[in-house]
């Protein structure tokens, strides 16, 4: 897992491996800095990034992290 800070959001970049060992699932994670609690609360909870697999491990958590961006750009989180 990678954990990427935007402002006052976390983007969690997570992989899964699928069988086989070839491909890779990406997932993303949003969570927000919450003034008042002092602490992150999520906002978008994991979420399959691609309904592609990546061919590797690196590429996917680059993948989640596109998905994470662009929803921040077009989402009132």
């Amino acid at each position: 897992m990678q954990i990427e800070t935007i402002g006052k959001y976390q983007l969690h970049l997570v992989a899964h491996e699928l069988p086989g060992g070839r491909e890779w699932d990406p997932f993303v994670t949003i969570l927000k800095f919450d003034d008042s609690a002092g602490d992150f609360r999520c906002v978008v909870e994991k979420r399959r990034a691609s309904e592609t697999p990546a061919l590797s491990y690196e590429e996917a958590l680059e993948v989640a992290r596109r998905a994470g961006t662009e929803l921040l750009k077009h989402q009132q989180l």
